[in-house]
Formats: C-alpha cells, structure tokens, sequence
C-alpha cells in the first residue's frame, strides 16, 4: 500500500492496495462543433434557343427571363441563421459534456455534531471485539529496539494529514474511536476531502483547530495542507509543522521506502507507525458523518469493520507505550487481538 504523497502532486497518487491506480479525473474534453452547410443555388428555367421561341401579335421573339437569384436580403438572413445553429452547437456541446469543476462546490468546515461525536468516542466495546483485527485492514509498521518518544513526559502520539487526503479522512474516523478512552476529545470539525480527487468527498472529521487532553499521552495533531477550493490540486498548506515533526514525518517515510513524506502519516511514540492507509475509502463512499456513525452498531458491516478494526490496532499500539493503561480499554479482546496480529505481544 502507497501513501499519498504531499506538496507536489496534484492528486492523492495511489491509495490502499484495493484501490491502487486510482487517479483524479477532471472534465471530459469537448468535442468541436460544427453546423452542416447546405448549398443552395437558384435554379432558373432557361428560355427556347433564339428564332425558336413563340411569337407575338407583333411577330418579334419573346426572349425567355433570367435566371432568378437570392436577394441580398435573403443572404443576410441565411448567414444569421447559419450563426445562430453554430451558436446552438456549442451550447449543446458544452452541456452535455459535464461541465467544469466551478460547478462543484467546494468542501467546508463546520463543528462536529454532538451525536456523531458521541458515537464514535463512545464506541461499544463489545462491537469492537466482536471485530478484532479483520483481514481487510492493513496493520501499522513496528520497530523494534527504538525508545519510547516522549514528549511533556508523555508517549507522543503525532498525526499528519490533509484536508483534501481522502486516504486521512478514512483514517481519523479510526483515530477518534482509539484515541477516546485515553483522554477527551474538543473542537473537532466535520469537513469532507477533495471532491475534485479519488473517492471525492469522503466524509470526515477535521483535526485543525482541534484538542486532545490526556493524562496517557500527547497528542499532536499536525493538518499540513488544506482543501482544494476550486479544483484538483487547489489546496494551500494549512497548519505549520515543528522542526521535530518535520523530522519524524521525513525520516520515518523514508524509512519505509516511501519516495517522499505522505499521508497519512501516524507515529505512535516511535514504535508504531502508519505510514499508508489502513483501509480503502470507497467503504465510506456516499455516507456522511451521521449515516457512517448509525452504522457503527452493525460488527459485519464493512464501514464498522474498516472503523473498528483500525481503531483496535491504533488502540493496541498506544496500549503498547502507556503500560497497557488504562486497563478498561487495554485489556480488550479486540485490543489483545490486533496487539497479537503486529507481533506487540
């Protein structure tokens, strides 16, 4: 599974492995109209041969008329008409051709409803250890031998995306969930990612501007590039990064063979990373906030599958560098299961 890779390319580049080779598609290219000419010429009878033709009273020959011709007012009115069906032409063909991107409106932020915020920060246990660690869920990476990153004497759990990533909008819905039993959760935004890029207008959360208190650990939230506005590839950087988390997010990319930092990028205390998504959006495709959350009661359904099974890897990583506190949520079947799949236990 690739990252999506961030400052430089226009699109989110390739996705999970279900979703590889996934790319931004813009409008379809116009065809060039054209107006069917037709020739009209008048058509004049001609007269008898000279000598041959009848005669008058008086004798004398009657010569036959002239051919008869379009008047210049009846050219004038051919032209207009001509101008006019090529006219027709182009508007036809511009309709019908989908339009452009201007036509799409662009994603906004808005505060996160209280009742999808309930549901995903006070997901069912018992849902989740029904889930455990499915198959269709990537596992994070580990390291081995590395000490615990700890920042504000806490183990650091850093997150960096983008608001146009529709690969970190799956993800922070994971995030939310696993997070939850360790702290709590103010200021989270609902948005949607890019329209304009692959699986358009994922439905997510927005972490700019957001908070975590914990007494576990500490949680940096890092949105380092906004949405796109007006079409693919619009999107201004949006949250500064530290020096230090610069550094993580480069060296640790490039430790698991990414050509350059992508997103979404997760590090948990330096021993647990996401470095590539962890499950493929089009689960979500269609859904917003309020309909992914009432799904999230149903453990055979693929949204709640995807949610819960990368929050109990999430969970169980975090677990993993806090001493496996707090034990209500650590001791988890569904945690215990994902700590067991990364090989933490």
């Amino acid at each position: 599974m690739s990252a999506v890779q961030a400052s430089g390319g226009k699109g989110s580049g390739q996705g999970p492995g279900s979703a590889s080779g996934k790319t931004g598609s813009g409008p379809k290219p116009q065809g060039k109209p054209g107006a069917k000419g037709a020739k009209a010429a008048a058509q004049g009878k001609p007269g008898n041969p000279p000598g041959t033709g009848p005669k008058g009273k008086s004798g004398k020959t009657i010569s036959a008329q002239a051919p008869s011709r379009f008047s210049p007012s009846t050219m004038a009115f051919v032209a207009v008409g001509l101008v006019v069906v090529i006219i027709l032409v182009f508007v036809v063909v511009k309709v019908t051709s989908g339009g452009t991107s201007s036509n799409t409106a662009s994603p906004t932020e808005s505060p996160a409803s209280a009742s999808v915020v309930s549901a995903v920060t006070t997901a069912s246990t018992n849902l989740m250890n029904q889930v455990g660690a499915p198959s269709g869920v990537a596992a994070p990476k580990v390291t081995k031998n590395q000490a615990v990153l700890m920042v504000d004497g806490k183990p650091l759990v850093l997150f960096i995306g983008g608001l146009f990533c529709p690969y970190c909008a799956a993800e922070r819905w994971a995030i939310v969930v696993a997070l939850s039993p360790f702290g709590t959760w103010s200021g989270l935004q609902q948005t949607t990612s890019s329209p304009w890029d692959t699986d358009p207008a994922t439905a997510t959360f927005g972490f700019n501007g957001a908070s975590f208190t914990s007494s576990y650990i500490t949680f940096q939230p890092r949105e380092a590039e906004g949405n796109d506005t007006t079409g693919l590839g619009t999107r201004q950087p949006l949250e500064q990064l530290t020096a230090q988390q610069s550094q993580l997010w480069s060296k640790y990319s490039a430790y698991f063979g990414l050509s350059g930092e992508g997103f979404p990028f997760l590090d948990i205390a330096n021993q647990v990373f996401v470095v590539s998504p962890s499950y493929d959006p089009a689960v979500l495709a269609g859904l917003d906030q309020a309909e992914i959350a009432a799904k999230l009661t149903n453990p055979n359904d693929p949204v709640t599958q995807a949610i819960f099974g990368t929050a109990n890897y999430i969970r169980a990583a975090v677990c993993s560098v806090t001493g496996q506190q707090p034990a209500s949520a650590c001791n988890q079947s569904g945690v215990t299961a994902a700590a067991k799949a990364m090989g933490l236990s």
